[in-house]
């Protein structure tokens, strides 16, 4: 059983705000290591906090 230290931990936190047309989209994103740099807390905050785009496309068939 191994007891880590509370003062040598590391702790990242990110929000990510995307505001649309019609929607507003929040990502929060918090890593917390003892083992992991800053640098590397925070390289894997961002990849975590990216969204894939996505296109709203209407399909809609219309009859005239």
């Amino acid at each position: 059983m191994s007891v880590q230290n509370e003062s040598n931990a590391k702790e990242v936190s990110i929000v990510k705000r995307s505001t649309k047309m019609d929607s507003e989209d929040y990502v929060s994103i918090q890593l917390k290591s003892s083992e992991d740099s800053i640098d590397e807390l925070l390289s894997k905050a961002m990849n975590a906090a990216t969204t894939p785009t996505t296109s709203k496309s209407d399909k809609k068939l219309g009859i005239q």
